[in-house]
């Protein structure tokens, strides 16, 4: 009998995987699909040029956005989905991250000021810079990790869809010349920002959170939990945002326009599909590794299997869609599809990756195999700093785009190494 009674669960925790799975997909797809619409009509209305001031800021803003995330993002979703429906301690949770992103916020803030009055080349972005600022508020109150960690990440796509449906499409109103780089820039931050202030009154209208004040050992706690997870996303954006800011140094603003096309086609088809199912089974997994190990890692299996299909298909997609970029692009992209050749199968390298990572390491594993994920970026970060300052003054942007891939084959290698020697240790 109780053989049957957990088969028939394990169905219906199957049928709810797969369900929740489909439905966060087709939200993904949703939020994504502006985005896609929107990307090639700016790189055909600004050029290579105007969309080179958009991927500069966009790094830049984008590694400030990685100090106020500080990894809670993954800690703090898995103490939220631990605490399951103890609100109390949701609260403490919630508000001390909260102010904790806050006080990194204003740290972030004073280092943009800095860079943009006393060096060169963000002096002159920095039109673009400014423009983009708003993402890194909009960022810092917009508690993603919350609904999350609650389950109730449905909710939060869809209040990012409703963001996005009504800002982007004023792009095509109001941008139309490589001068309205800076428009555009803000009208995609913007969504940031209206997804933060709705996403702040659902919250308080549901109630999830009563008032508490953080005592400054409650922000210590939170920023010190979150540390290592932090030390392993700005390893991370080592190789995806510092290369753009490199390029910035050794190629033209055209260059700039070339790589981050490519980068961000080849992400965009990649996450659309990979941050649904993360958001829907890191939570499961990381609550059920606190109850029941073998369950969770039932669930880890399967949500394996999903992903990899998932992430193989979207490789065989670029690659014999990315020919036809320069066409769909205009003359300004002629080579493009040389780039998207060499980024085709990095989707493969950050699914794996992100499944014996992210759910493996830290959604299975404990503070020591935490530490092993922080020191697997760690060692890629080094990788790519040293290729990236060697190979891009030599072959300047498409030595850029071999490094980054070469990086995320590496980090996929280090995690399931470090994910498969942490499971043997556990089994003795």
């Amino acid at each position: 009998m109780r053989d049957i009674y957990m088969s028939k669960k394990n169905t219906i925790i199957n049928k709810n995987e797969f369900t929740d799975s489909l439905y966060l997909i087709l939200f993904q797809g949703v939020n994504q699909l502006l985005p896609l619409i929107i990307m090639p009509y700016l790189m055909i209305k600004l050029g290579t040029y105007g969309y080179g001031h958009i991927g500069f800021s966009l790094s830049v803003i984008q590694y400030m956005v990685l100090i106020v995330d500080f990894g809670f993002n993954l800690s703090a979703t898995k103490k939220i989905a631990v605490v399951g429906k103890d609100k109390i301690k949701r609260s403490k949770i919630f508000w001390a991250t909260v102010m904790a992103k806050t006080i990194l916020l204003t740290i972030s803030t004073f280092i943009i000021f800095v860079l943009i009055c006393s060096v060169g080349t963000f002096k002159q972005y920095s039109t673009a810079i400014i423009a983009t600022y708003p993402m890194l508020i909009g960022s810092t109150y917009t508690f993603m990790w919350l609904y999350q960690g609650i389950g109730k990440i449905r909710l939060f796509s869809i209040l990012n869809t409703v963001s996005k449906i009504s800002l982007l499409p004023l792009i095509f109103i109001y941008v139309h010349t490589p001068d309205d780089y800076a428009i555009a820039a803000f009208f995609q931050s913007m969504v940031f920002m209206f997804t933060a202030i709705i996403s702040g009154i659902h919250i308080y209208y549901k109630k999830w959170i009563v008032r508490y004040k953080p005592t400054l050992n409650d922000i210590k706690n939170e920023i010190s939990d979150s540390f290592p997870l932090f030390l392993s996303s700005a390893s991370t954006s080592i190789y995806t945002q510092l290369t753009v800011v490199i390029i910035g140094f050794f190629c033209t603003t055209e260059a700039i326009g070339l790589y981050s096309s490519a980068e961000r086609i080849m992400r965009a088809a990649c996450f659309v599909l990979y941050t649904p199912l993360n958001q829907i089974y890191f939570p499961k997994i990381s609550a059920l590794a606190s109850k029941n190990k073998t369950e969770a890692t039932n669930m880890f299996k399967r949500a394996k299997i999903i992903i990899m299909s998932v992430m193989t298909l979207v490789c065989f997609t670029l690659l014999i869609c990315g020919k036809w970029a320069p066409v769909l692009l205009g003359s300004d992209y002629n080579g493009i599809d040389k780039y998207m050749t060499i980024f085709a199968f990095v989707p493969l390298a950050i699914g794996f990756g992100g499944v014996y990572g992210q759910m493996g390491l830290i959604a299975l594993g404990n503070k020591y195999t935490t530490r092993s994920f922080r020191n697997t970026y760690f060692t890629a970060a080094i990788f790519s700093i040293c290729a990236t300052l060697t190979i891009t003054p030599i072959f300047y942007a498409y030595g850029a785009c071999f490094v980054t891939a070469a990086t995320e084959i590496i980090v996929a290698l280090l995690m399931y190494y470090k994910y498969k020697k942490h499971m043997q240790l556990c089994s003795h």
